[in-house]
């Protein structure tokens, strides 16, 4: 090596090698100068990161592309790697390296999980001779009656439903006709002794035993993102001899192509509403309002403040709300079976797993809040609710009418058929927790695929579970335990209430450590506080299911639907709806926080 390349200093990335010895010319010179382009190019920092943190420049004369003389800032090449080791400067170095990084391996897990795809599920129903009934047709039309008519005759047996509330439907019915029949959701395991029947929620399905009957209910809920997996992997995969499928028409297409790939024969049986629904115009007010009426709103507050309304009016309302907790639900439906209550006040909570005597659904409102935007309902959503309009046997017909403004949405989609599912939700393949790459990162790469459409599938939406994930961004990840760690994050939490996710968190943190999962405590003081009390304790109950654990807090949570039905019971008004400026009373259906008065008032300012 000649003398001149003993020693010399490290070459700073994009420098000519070249140009970093030899005489001194002013070439060479300008060569070994860096101006502020050169230093942006290099390394990407802004013109005000190096101003702030590099040494002086110094100014120098030169000419442009353009022959031009013109003055420019230059660095030499100790001050170009002074100011790369500064504190802020490093670090933004540093995290863009990680980025980079970071992005390379997210291109590699992507070329990784387009590997998956339902063919597995496919390929394993394949292997399994069954006879598929598909029941299909609207609400209330009987789908789901003569699916388990056949299975009270032919057992061992299992349902399959999406809610809680259908599943403990099917328990009562089926042990009412002398049908043994056990339930098992994430919430609770109630044994019978003798069961030759399983009523559950989906998620649970047993795929190790052998059924001679299986009934997979509301199945086009196999394009919902968030859990529409679940009825991909009951339909390829449950092990029963005849399999009855019921499904609402827009499902029809997709879930008989499905079944097409298995070696199975398969019949199609359509359903008729018995009591025709009808659209029944505008209801104009309170004074339009008649016993066995349902108003549908679309948030808990709305429900609350309009039954509240009604009271005044002289009704008597049962409430049905997402947040209201099973029992809960149960006791306010039989208040109004009892005749305790003459009108009921619901979200779209009512649309399934919920049977009531009623003659005619309302539409106070028409747009709801989907986790992401507001946003008016859809075909499919309108007729699912107002489907709950009228019960053959007790109602020649169903009626449904809006209220105001939202009369023409629901006249023009009432009867509308819905848009042909073509999709159907793949779940997050556990098989990849065996890689080498942060379970972070599996999850983003698979959340960033969740928005491509392929043919014939969409990737379930792991967004609450990142989001999970990073309420325990403190606790180093421990590779050795990633399953428990997805088991854990993949736990049924509102992720929306800041401290239903804390108190997850704090759950999730003992179990990781090893010690005692904290009791929720969250009060009974309103119905705000038991909602919160009773979901915390649903949260405890199935983190522990998932080590394993047994925990019974039954007696808790009815103490806490007994609270709730006490504070239902007492006067309502406090949760009348009302404007923010004024104070006075918002109307049914309003979607503003802000009377009409006030808001002419704020807009002629």
């Amino acid at each position: 090596m000649s003398r001149r390349h003993r020693g010399r200093k490290p070459n700073i990335a994009g420098e000519d090698p070249a140009q970093s010895g030899g005489a001194p010319s002013p070439e060479g010179e300008r060569a070994r100068d860096w101006d502020l382009q050169r230093i942006q190019s290099e390394y990407g920092l802004s013109r005000a990161m190096v101003r702030k943190y590099f040494p002086k420049p110094r100014q120098v004369n030169r000419r442009n592309r353009a022959g031009q003389p013109r003055s420019f800032l230059v660095w030499t090449r100790a001050q170009v790697e002074e100011g790369l080791a500064a504190g802020p400067v490093s670090e933004f170095l540093e995290e863009e390296r990680r980025r980079a990084q970071e992005q390379k391996s997210l291109r590699e897990i992507r070329e990784l999980l387009s590997q998956y795809s339902p063919d597995h599920y496919i390929d394993y129903g394949q292997h399994l001779y069954r006879q598929f009934v598909l029941h299909v047709g609207p609400t209330n039309s009987g789908k789901t009656f003569d699916a388990i008519q056949y299975l009270k005759g032919h057992t061992p047996g299992t349902y399959l439903g999406p809610l809680r509330l259908l599943a403990l439907e099917m328990f009562d019915k089926l042990n009412d006709a002398g049908v043994p029949c056990s339930m098992l959701t994430g919430e609770e395991s109630i044994p019978v002794d003798g069961a030759r029947v399983v009523s559950s929620t989906i998620e649970l399905c047993d795929f190790r035993t052998h059924f001679r009957c299986a009934v997979i209910d509301e199945a086009q809920l196999i394009a919902d993102k968030s859990r529409g997996a679940a009825w991909l992997k009951a339909i390829c995969m449950v092990n029963a001899d005849v399999v009855h499928i019921c499904m609402a028409p827009e499902a029809l297409h997709y879930i008989e192509s499905l079944v097409k790939n298995f070696s199975s024969d398969y019949e199609v049986v359509w359903h008729h509403r018995l009591a025709p629904l009808r659209y029944g115009g505008v209801c104009r007010g309170y004074q339009d309002l008649r016993p066995e009426d349902a108003l549908i709103c679309f948030s808990r507050k709305s429900v609350l403040s309009t039954a509240a309304l009604l009271e005044k009016e002289g009704f008597r309302a049962s409430v049905i709300y997402g947040a209201l907790p099973p029992a809960a639900r149960r006791h306010e439906v039989q208040k109004f079976l009892d005749g305790e209550t003459n009108i009921v006040v619901a979200t779209d909570a009512i649309g399934l797993g919920i049977s009531l005597p009623i003659k005619r659904i309302v539409f106070a409102e028409t747009e709801k809040f989907d986790g992401v935007q507001f946003r008016q309902i859809n075909t499919a959503e309108l007729n699912q609710i107002a489907g709950r309009a009228g019960r053959y046997g007790l109602n020649e017909y169903g009626e449904v009418l809006g209220w105001g403004a939202n009369a023409q949405l629901v006249e023009l989609s009432l009867g509308q058929k819905a848009r042909d599912i073509r999709f159907a939700c793949l779940a997050f393949p556990r098989e990849v927790l065996d890689s080498d790459y942060p379970l972070r990162l599996l999850l983003k790469a698979w959340q960033t695929m969740a928005a491509e459409r392929r043919s014939g599938f969409i990737r379930e939406d792991v967004g609450e579970a990142l989001t999970l994930l990073a309420a325990l961004r403190d606790l180093p990840e421990r590779e050795s335990r990633r399953e428990l760690v997805y088991d854990l994050i993949t736990c049924p939490v509102d992720v929306r209430n800041p401290e239903l996710v804390r108190y997850w968190a704090s759950c999730a943190r003992a179990i990781l450590r090893g010690r005692r999962v904290p009791e929720p405590n969250f009060g009974d003081w309103d119905l705000a506080a038991c909602e919160l009390q009773y979901k915390a304790y649903d949260v405890r109950h199935q983190l522990m299911r998932r080590i394993g654990v047994p925990y019974d807090c039954r007696a808790q949570r009815e103490a806490i639907c007994q609270r709730i039905a006490e504070l239902m019971r007492e006067d309502k008004e406090q949760y009348i709806r009302r404007c923010k400026y004024c104070g006075k009373e918002l109307p049914v259906g309003s979607l503003f926080n802000v009377c009409d008065a006030c808001y002419r008032r704020g807009s002629e300012k």
